[in-house]
């Protein structure tokens, strides 16, 4: 197991240390689980009495000020220094240079010798991996397609012929691009499928979830912008375009030829209506339905979703809504109207 002192870590996260920076630390607890070997971490004012009740070895903080007699790493904001420091006890992953004896990679096909291509993966005609790319253990890649530089297929993940992927993509076990989208025609002998022919292109830098799915365009390309994260179990159908540095979150689902702009953000069990175009910065809460264009900023809730503000005050009156039904009754009575509605 690697161990860094608090001098080292601090050094790693830009930090300053108050105490003993010669500590020799193993790694990042909680709170409550860290011990003596570890460092463990303050984020918020009212965590400070129990960081100074924890045991561990150092504590990574604003200030030090509110923590006497404790080994401290100052930094401005403990979130962000802390990203840094996990990736110090738990470095990314490296591939493991060359192709798995047990691995079927077309002779079209273009590997990379700095990549990984792991036990029974698939890699099909004319497809390229990249430098430093990992293609984990049963993933398969079809024909046409390309994963960038330092991208990670994890095991089982599938991506359908015409995917290509930007520079260090990550997509986890079970997720499928390129998987024909949900097009057919209304005839009089049922429903046809409508030839699903175009591809899916991803950004640089995107991560999908375990289990989730982006379908190819019916004729064109469905598109996710660099930088974006869609998290487990999230549908993004045929013909969509996701902005920059998007946040789309479990259960979430997007219908064909949505239009997202750049740093929108879906809440979990969010239902996106299809040919609509939802704007920049728009912020979306949970289980909502979004059935209309949307303007940039703003925030929505409900089903069909409406401002948030709007849906909190109208929640509050729904919550009312027999007490006001009451009151509207003895109103009623008393000006004559309920006597007359009745007969």
């Amino acid at each position: 197991m690697a161990s860094f002192s608090v001098a080292e870590v601090a050094a790693a996260c830009g930090g300053r240390v108050v105490g003993d920076g010669d500590l020799r630390l193993v790694g990042v607890r909680a709170l409550e689980g860290a011990g003596a070997d570890a460092l463990s971490f303050v984020n918020e004012e009212r965590a400070l009495s129990r960081a100074a009740a924890s045991a561990a070895a150092a504590l990574l903080a604003r200030s030090a000020a509110a923590l006497p007699g404790r080994t401290v790493i100052e930094v401005s904001d403990p979130s962000t220094a802390l990203i840094k420091i996990l990736r110090l006890f738990h470095p990314a992953r490296a591939p493991r240079l060359g192709i798995h004896p047990t691995a079927v990679v077309d002779a079209g096909a273009f590997v990379d010798p700095s990549s990984e291509i792991g036990p029974y993966a698939v890699v099909g005609d004319l497809s390229r991996i990249e430098a430093n790319a990992i293609v984990g253990a049963h993933a398969v890649v079809g024909e046409r397609c390309r994963v960038g530089a330092g991208s990670w297929l994890h095991p089982h993940v599938v991506l359908y012929d015409d995917v290509v992927l930007g520079e260090r993509v990550e997509v986890h076990s079970g997720a499928v691009l390129g998987a024909d989208g949900f097009g057919y025609a209304t005839t009089d002998k049922g429903l046809v499928k409508i030839p699903q022919v175009g591809g899916v292109t991803i950004g640089d830098d995107v991560e999908i979830g375990a289990n989730s799915c982006v379908d190819r365009a019916a004729l064109e390309t469905t598109s996710v912008g660099a930088g974006t994260k869609i998290d487990n179990l999230a549908q993004i159908g045929h013909n969509v375009t996701l902005g920059r540095h998007d946040v789309i979150c479990a259960q979430s689902g997007i219908a064909g030829s949505a239009v997202l702009g750049d740093g929108v953000v879906l809440g979990g069990q969010v239902g996106v209506a299809g040919h609509i175009t939802v704007g920049n910065g728009v912020k979306v809460q949970a289980q909502s339905g979004i059935a209309r264009d949307v303007p940039d900023g703003e925030a929505l809730h409900g089903s069909p979703a409406i401002g948030y503000r709007a849906y909190q005050k109208s929640y509050i009156e729904f919550s009312r809504l027999p007490e006001t039904a009451r009151l509207v009754r003895r109103l009623a009575e008393k000006a004559g109207l309920l006597k007359g509605a009745r007969e």
